[in-house]
Formats: structure tokens, C-alpha cells, sequence
């Protein structure tokens, strides 16, 4: 297992400074580049791995389903509603500078919103963890209209600019809005580790956890709730994007069993190398021009969805 971690680690680091150079050795071009735009773009392309990959981790423990994530359970279409909400907002009150900030509030709302609807509907009325899936199925698609409508209201420039960030690509790398964006996962990450006692105990079973005396309906409402910061965080990173809390997960468990410490570093570790390499060849395929992030991503997770639902 350590032979496995080293592995992630050294090709982790390799994809760094791949990322970060792109194959360029002028000394001069890169100390401009890295600093003002590559280093920018590499710490969200992290943060972004490391938010997804930990919110599906979440939510496929809690819901004892290996093809659930923050996607099929809609907190993801929540946050993206939210920030296209706002995008609206700040559109017809030609609101600028500092206002621009106030995209993590309305993804954090619509994500919020989001859980508030699966909670009604499913979770308090503890039904089984199939239903909560099929009811976020539902929200995803309520709130996908709602955003399909927000973009039908904007200029031809905007909609554009919309829709490729929702099929997944980087919003912002502005110092002031990735501090705000790191700052929240850094708080899900201080919080995280108080919960991963609950976790194991909630992975023999809900019956066996109550047996030993694990509270789980209010349990897995506070890891949801976790789950929708690491989701939100994570929208408005890199978009709607799709796969990585699903595929990292299994990943992890391939390296690390289903201890959930080891699991959970292994996860992480997963999401960065996803998106890392995923990064690279959107900006080289077609280079100097780049896909957005979220076609490579599908690309590269679609097949492994696929194997993934003939294996379970």
C-alpha cells in the first residue's frame, strides 16, 4: 500500500510540474508565466480535485451507492443555479468589482436550496438511500431548467461564457475569489476529520450504527451538509463538472481498501491527478488554443462510468 501512495504522490508531483511548465524550458517566458498565470490556474485545478473527489467520497458512503456523487443527488445543478442567479443579478444591475465576490454566497444558496429539497422530500422522512438518489435525479433536472432559462436571458456573450463553464471549465483565478474559494475548503477539510469515525461506523450499516449508538439520521444530514460545501466549492471552481467525485472515490478504494483515512488521502490524491492531467491536455491537444476542462474530463470518466456500472 505505502508503494501505492508513493506512486500517486511522484505522479502528482511529475503533473505539476508539467502543468506548470508545459514543456517549456525558457527561464525567462516562466517567470512570467507561472507566477501570473499557471501557478493561479494549477492551485484551483487542486482545489478543485481534492473538493469534487471528497464531496462524492461523502456522499457514496453515506448513501452505501458506488455511482452516487454531488451530481446525481443535485447539489451540483443547486450551486450552478445559484451562481448563474447571480450572474443574472449582477447583469441587470451592472453590478462590478468587489460584487463579483458574491458568487460563492449564491452557489453556497442554491446548494443549500438544493439539500432543502432532498431533505423535504426524502431525507426526513428516512427512506431508502435509492429513493434520495432518484429524488436528487428530479432536483437536477428542476434546477437545470431554472438554469436553462437563466441562460436564455443573457447576451450572446454571457451564454456562451455560461455554457461552457457549466460543462466544466475554470471561472475565476483571481487572487482575492481563489482565496474565498480555498478558504471554504479549507474549512470542510478542518471539519472533515471529526466525522470519519461516523463514517467507518456508518459503512457497517445503518442498523449495526444505531446498535452502537451512532446517531444516523442527524449524522448523514451533517455529512450531506458537508458533502454540498466540498460540491459548492468545487462549482465554483471549475463548473459543473462531472466524473470526478465519481471516479476518484473507486480509485482510492483500489489503492487503500475501504479504511476510511487512507481512503479519504487516497481520494484526494485521485481528484488532483484527474483534473491535473486533465488540464494538460486541454491546454496541448489543440494548443495554443484549449478545450474547456470539462470535455477532457467526460472524455476520460465516460468510459470508466461505463465499467464501473458493468461491474456493479
Amino acid at each position: 500500500m505505502k508503494r501505492k501512495f508513493t506512486l500517486l504522490f511522484v505522479l502528482l508531483l511529475v503533473l505539476i510540474v508539467v502543468d506548470l511548465t508545459q514543456f517549456s524550458t525558457n527561464p525567462q517566458i516562466l517567470s512570467i508565466l507561472i507566477p501570473n498565470f499557471r501557478l493561479p490556474r494549477l492551485i484551483t485545478i487542486l482545489s478543485a480535485g481534492i473538493a469534487l473527489s471528497l464531496s462524492g467520497f461523502i456522499i457514496q458512503n453515506i448513501t452505501e451507492n458506488p455511482l452516487a456523487d454531488s451530481g446525481t443527488i443535485g447539489i451540483t445543478s443547486g450551486a450552478s443555479a445559484g451562481s448563474v442567479a447571480f450572474l443574472l443579478i449582477a447583469d441587470h444591475f451592472k453590478l462590478t468589482g468587489l460584487w463579483n465576490f458574491s458568487y460563492p454566497i449564491f452557489a453556497l444558496i442554491g446548494a443549500l436550496l438544493s439539500f432543502v429539497l432532498i431533505y423535504f422530500f426524502a431525507l426526513r422522512k428516512q427512506v431508502s438511500s435509492v429513493r434520495v438518489l432518484l429524488t436528487g435525479i428530479a432536483i437536477t433536472a428542476f434546477f437545470q431548467a431554472l438554469i436553462t432559462i437563466g441562460q436564455l436571458s443573457v447576451n450572446a456573450f454571457d451564454f456562451q461564457k455560461v455554457a461552457v463553464w457549466l460543462s466544466g471549465d475554470i471561472w475565476q483565478t483571481g487572487s482575492t475569489y481563489l482565496f474565498i474559494c480555498v478558504l471554504l475548503l479549507v474549512i470542510g477539510l478542518i471539519i472533515l476529520p471529526f466525522f470519519l469515525r461516523k463514517l467507518e461506523i456508518l459503512s457497517l450499516g445503518e442498523e449495526m450504527a444505531t446498535t452502537l449508538g451512532l446517531e444516523v439520521q442527524k449524522t448523514k444530514i451533517y455529512l450531506y451538509l458537508l458533502a454540498l460545501l466540498f460540491a459548492a466549492v468545487g462549482v465554483l471552481l471549475v463548473g459543473g463538472l462531472a466524473f470526478v467525485g465519481l471516479i476518484a472515490p473507486h480509485i482510492a478504494r483500489e489503492i487503500a481498501g475501504f479504511k476510511s483515512r487512507k481512503s479519504l488521502i487516497a481520494t484526494a490524491l485521485s481528484g488532483m491527478i484527474i483534473l491535473s492531467f486533465a488540464d494538460i491536455i486541454s491546454q496541448t491537444i489543440i494548443a495554443p488554443s484549449s478545450l474547456p476542462l470539462g470535455f477532457v474530463v467526460a472524455f476520460i470518466g465516460a468510459p470508466y462510468y461505463i465499467y464501473l456500472i458493468q461491474k456493479v
